[in-house]
């Protein structure tokens, strides 16, 4: 079949080494496109490498020092401030649970507990607590099924 095909491209070619000599020419532009086109994406990934690095190091490190009354367990102690202040409520992509405030645990149906765990799954494992206080303090109610879970995913982390 191939030699078909090139029986029948040369007997419409008069020169044959014009012919090959396009066809060379055509595979070394294919190369050359390659190389051109691999040499832009190291510069890209070079230059974006290099421009993370510049802003990392522009910005220097703040490190707060612990109060002097923290006991070492600096998440313990961050979490027991936050619970402590009630006004603080922070959303984490979650508005919509707000439509079931007081609504008792075991009251929810299959799809609303979908809601609640498509946010749950999304939480980052050190976020899970946080969330937690932020849907007690919106007056909001874990659905039961999903307390256990929520555990679970606290102690993987």
């Amino acid at each position: 079949m191939l030699n078909q095909c090139f029986s029948f491209l040369f007997s419409t070619v008069k020169n044959k080494r014009i012919f090959y000599f396009c066809i060379m020419v055509i595979i070394l532009s294919i190369i050359l496109g390659i190389f051109v086109i691999a040499a832009v994406a190291f510069l890209v990934i070079v230059n974006r490498k290099k421009a993370k690095n510049d802003k990392t190091e522009g910005e220097p490190e703040t490190v707060a020092a612990p109060p002097l009354d923290c006991c070492g367990a600096h998440e313990v102690c961050e979490y027991d401030e936050i619970k402590m202040d009630e006004s603080r409520i922070e959303y984490y992509d979650d508005e919509e649970l707000d439509q079931f405030k007081h609504i008792a645990s075991n009251d929810f149906d299959d799809l609303q507990i979908d809601q609640f765990r498509e946010v749950l799954y999304t939480l980052k494992t050190d976020e899970i607590r946080y969330w937690l206080l932020s849907i007690e303090r919106r007056k909001i109610n874990l659905p039961s099924i999903l307390q256990d879970e929520a555990r679970m995913l606290m102690a993987e982390g």
